[in-house]
């Protein structure tokens, strides 16, 4: 199983196992190294018993060789068989140090020494009669003896202290390499451990920075931590369900605005409809006689009012359609003008509509949510400045660094919105309208549409000063042409 297809559980769990295992290695190594260690400490106190066993053994054997006392003799039996239980009774643990060869040369050298001290000794008895060239030949042979014995036993020492420093080289050597794989493994986990985690978060974090921005996308396809897929999953559910709510809150506001906005339609309806009516009336009773030329005029004037009245309950009807969003180009002073024909039953008195909007300027864009959006900026505005005021509606084409956009502004001469107000507009159900007259939705659903297509929209009010919705969008046609 390749390894981003591992779960981060089990990625852990695999990581901290190496690492275990690799100190119950050093571990057992070691434990082994210092079970050796202590087991030849054992064998040096006993060559080292050995060896002082020996070196007193040929102390009293040269007090004995120059003064020929009895009781450096008896010293020296005396530590002879001390050095002879000493060789029996660990005969096992040197036969660890030492070919059994060489155990037998040792035994055999001790069995001379004690001989040879033993005819010695007889005939340091006799006195006179012992035979000086015999004397000295044993002598010889007892050094001989003893010079072997202690050599054995240094040289056996020796052996075993540089055993035991090998060993504890080696101990040092497994605890710095332990250690330095342990440094090793840990970093190259934590790297890609690391390195993995960072993708599939910053994975996860573009993901739903695109859920954000409203857009419906499935999970990432390549193979990812089994724990990121699942918050993949949860975001992809959490995605369709915020789709569907708020295809909800866009229609009850668009039906809210609707409510609204039947009133004035109603009364633009009602001008063409009074036209075709006076029209028609006229037309029936100059049917027989007139004049040709003025009953086609009659005709003409009932036409243009019947499609006036068609576009304007075409916009209605457009207007209030559930459609899936679906961006495309569209020409933005056309999308404006049709949004103020639907509104023109709301403006009262002496207010004016005035769209300063270049013929040119096209927008890629969801039609149907930005004349949502025109619609409640627009019906804002004329609401503030009331019977007398203005409001103006422009755009221009601008640039951010490296990024084209298209800037709108809604701006209006009214009282304007206080400072404290201005910061909770855009926040869902607030509203600063009578009870019953507002949702409290209509900025939200604005700033939320704005936000699905990539752009920003931010609002400039000061009481008394008027307000500037300014609405910045990506330039995506201008892109593509």
């Amino acid at each position: 199983m390749h390894l981003a297809e591992l779960s981060i559980r089990k990625k852990i769990t695999h990581g901290s196992a190496l690492l275990l295992l690799l100190v119950i290695c050093a571990a057992l190594m070691n434990y082994g190294i210092v079970l050796q260690v202590e087991r030849k400490v054992g064998l040096v106190e006993v060559i080292d018993d050995f060896l002082n066993t020996t070196l007193e053994l040929r102390r009293y054997e040269k007090n004995y060789f120059l003064y020929g006392q009895e009781k450096d003799f008896d010293d020296t039996l005396f530590y002879w068989q001390k050095l002879n239980l000493l060789f029996d009774g660990n005969a096992r643990e040197l036969s660890q140090l030492v070919s059994s060869d060489r155990l037998q040369g040792i035994r055999r050298t001790m069995q001379s020494y004690q001989e040879n001290m033993q005819l010695l000794h007889t005939l340091q008895q006799r006195g006179g009669q012992q035979d000086d060239r015999l004397f000295a030949k044993l002598q010889e042979g007892v050094r001989q003896d003893g010079k072997r014995l202690t050599e054995f036993a240094e040289a056996t020492v020796l052996a075993e202290r540089a055993a035991i420093k090998g060993l504890l080289h080696t101990t040092r050597s497994i605890l710095i390499i332990s250690a330095l794989a342990l440094v090793v493994i840990s970093v190259t986990m934590a790297t890609v451990l690391g390195r993995k985690l960072l993708g599939s978060l910053r994975l996860l974090e573009g993901y739903t920075k695109k859920v954000a921005h409203g857009e419906m996308l499935d999970p990432p396809s390549h193979a990812v931590e089994e724990e990121i897929n699942t918050l993949f999953r949860a975001f992809q559910r959490m995605n369709l369900e915020l789709q569907t709510r708020q295809r909800q809150l866009v229609q009850s506001e668009k039906l809210a605005s609707l409510g609204t906005l039947l009133a004035g339609v109603a009364h633009e309806l009602n001008n063409p409809l009074s036209n075709i009516s006076t029209s028609i009336q006229i037309l029936a009773e100059e049917i027989e006689e007139g004049e040709l030329g003025f009953k086609k005029n009659l005709i003409g004037q009932i036409d243009a009012q019947a499609d006036k009245a068609r576009d304007i309950v075409r916009s209605l009807l457009e207007f209030s359609r559930v459609k899936e969003f679906r961006k495309e180009p569209v020409l933005l002073r056309g999308l404006v003008e049709e949004t103020v024909r639907l509104l023109r039953g709301q403006v009262s008195g002496e207010a004016t509509v005035a769209v300063e909007v270049p013929q040119d300027i096209v927008i890629v864009a969801d039609k149907q949510r930005m004349q949502q959006v025109f619609l409640n900026l627009i019906k804002n505005a004329l609401d503030a400045v009331g019977a007398e005021g203005h409001v103006w509606v422009n755009a221009q084409r601008t640039s951010a660094p490296g990024e084209p956009l298209i800037e709108i502004v809604v701006e209006d001469d009214g009282p304007g919105i206080a400072p404290e107000v201005v910061r909770k507009i855009f926040d869902p159900f607030f509203t600063t309208k009578d009870v019953g007259k507002g949702s409290g939705l209509g900025l939200f659903v604005v700033y939320d549409i704005i936000e699905s297509h990539g752009g920003h929209i931010t609002v400039d009010s000061r009481p008394g000063n008027g307000t500037a919705f300014v609405i910045w969008l990506p330039d995506e046609h201008k892109e593509t042409a």
